[in-house]
């Protein structure tokens, strides 16, 4: 078996695509990094920027003499929402950070309260989803209540990562299928491997999971470092303490959620390698194999209301952030779409997907 374990990281090692799979992870949030700072497109001067145009915008379609009593309430959140972001705006230009935080927590208060009353410009404003407002409101008040402030721009390091947590499953799955799109690929086009290697398929396919694992965990924590390290370079670590709200609910520092975002990030690609390598029972193309693996883990983005029904399956899961944060809740419009379930269910799919796999690989041994 270690003999198998060794012959197997070989491989992976020694593969240019791997290799360059790993360097452009690495690349990609050093990159990442200095064009978010000079093009400031996360800072909470864009969005509330474009949240104030909204609600100038809502404020000339519904006017407050075609507003019946009961929907005037609508147009006092607009004007919360128009005045919260004047707020943050007057806080960044005095260099006020707890005016800022002060501002967006009127904000996320405002949007919350138009989510939950369901008005009618409910789908003309940019809101995030509800259990993300919910959260970013609890976590505001924990900063508020402790005077520490808000994180409104990529500087630090852990400003950065706080910004750019619902875009790292993008990155993360993308890198899971570019290493393993190709998994069993070589051992079903030269079959002397097998013959030279006469081992069980479930000794062998566990051995290339495995392997594939360790070197997708190596390329997580490679770029991980490097989230911490450019930052901290020029601006500091900055606060790894500041409060992230899982499920909208539970308040955890920041460490404390990246340690429980990695974990289910390692467990959703894991899931993809054995799809991939499933997948490459029946496909000998790369590039097929990638589509399809891509195409999967996309559908429930596309079909949200589809996976409403098929929440069992593992593709809505992949997106940790999305998962954790409980907009998978949102997205789906399905309760059962939680933290806890996710876990269980990527576990199990990783399962059956080697269980058909190693009677897939029994089948054509035979």
């Amino acid at each position: 078996m270690g003999t198998q374990f060794a012959f197997d990281w070989r491989q992976i090692i020694h593969s240019r695509k791997n290799m360059a799979v790993l360097g452009l992870f690495m690349a990609a949030f050093i990159v990442a990094f200095f064009a978010l700072s000079w093009t400031k497109r996360l800072d909470v001067t864009q969005t509330s920027q474009a949240t104030a145009n909204a609600a100038l915008a809502n404020y000339a379609e519904y006017n407050l003499d075609t507003l019946s009593q009961a929907q005037k309430p609508l147009l006092a959140n607009l004007d919360a929402q128009n005045s919260a972001t004047g707020v943050i705006g007057l806080g960044l230009q005095l260099d006020e950070p707890d005016t800022t935080r002060n501002g967006l927590l009127s904000l996320r208060t405002a949007q919350l309260a138009m989510r939950q009353h369901h008005y009618k410009a409910l789908n003309t404003m940019p809101l995030p989803p509800l259990h993300q407002l919910t959260g970013d409101v609890r976590s505001l008040n924990v900063l508020k209540s402790e005077g520490r402030p808000a994180a409104t721009s990529v500087s630090t390091s852990a400003s950065y990562i706080v910004l750019v947590l619902p875009y790292l499953g993008w990155i993360t799955g993308a890198a899971a299928i570019l290493l393993s799109c190709d998994s069993w690929i070589e051992r079903r086009r030269h079959r002397t491997l097998i013959t030279a290697r006469p081992l069980t398929a479930g000794l062998a396919g566990s051995s290339r999971l495995l392997m594939l694992t360790g070197f997708y965990i190596l390329t997580l924590l490679a770029g991980f470092a490097l989230m911490v390290a450019t930052p901290a370079l020029i601006a500091g670590l900055g606060d790894f303490n500041y409060p992230i709200a899982v499920m909208g609910t539970a308040i955890l520092p920041l460490w404390q959620y990246i340690l429980l975002f990695g974990g289910l990030t390692i467990l959703a690609g894991i899931w993809l390698i054995s799809f991939s390598m499933l997948v490459n029972t029946w496909i000998t193309n790369v590039y097929l194999t990638t589509f399809i693996v891509t195409a999967a883990g996309l559908l429930p983005v596309m079909l949200p209301q589809l996976f409403h029904f098929l929440w069992f399956l593992p593709m809505p899961y992949l997106d940790s952030y999305a998962t954790l944060s409980g907009t998978l809740v949102d997205r789906l419009n399905q309760p059962l779409a939680s933290v806890v379930i996710g876990t269980g269910l990527l576990f199990l799919w990783t399962f059956v997907n080697l269980f058909i796999f190693g009677l897939r690989v029994k089948k054509e041994a035979a």
